[in-house]
């Protein structure tokens, strides 16, 4: 596959709920290329991504762990760690800090100071 149908891919398992952004895949599958897991070929002007044996392998080993990720994304109410509730938080505040409109710079510094005091203050 290509990047853009992974990113296609991606959005349709998770039900729209994950779309990673070219800036997030294409880093991605150069350093899984790097790893040799992936190889990358130029086929009719598209760089295709195809498993190694090796990245086919680790797939099998882990299919069931990144699975349940996926599953994690489509349906928020299955999810079985915190974990994946606090990173699509963060991914939605990361989104809407890229749209703020300029001229709010000041109260959205206030909200994510008061915001990291409060997670700091967290007592466990």
């Amino acid at each position: 596959m290509h990047g853009y149908q992974i990113i296609t891919i991606i959005t349709e398992r998770t039900n729209g709920n994950w779309t990673p952004s070219p800036g997030a895949i294409y880093p991605t599958l150069s350093m899984l290329e790097d790893e040799q897991l992936i190889t990358i070929s130029n086929q009719s002007g598209r760089k295709m991504a195809r498993l190694t044996a090796e990245g086919a392998q680790r797939v099998a080993e882990n299919g069931e762990t990144w699975s349940g990720i996926l599953e994690a994304y489509r349906d928020p109410g299955s999810r079985e760690s915190g974990i994946h509730n606090i990173r699509s938080e963060y991914y939605k505040i990361r989104e809407l800090l890229k749209a703020a409109p300029e001229g709010n710079e000041e109260k959205i510094i206030e909200i994510l100071r008061k915001a990291a005091d409060d997670i700091k203050n967290i007592q466990p």
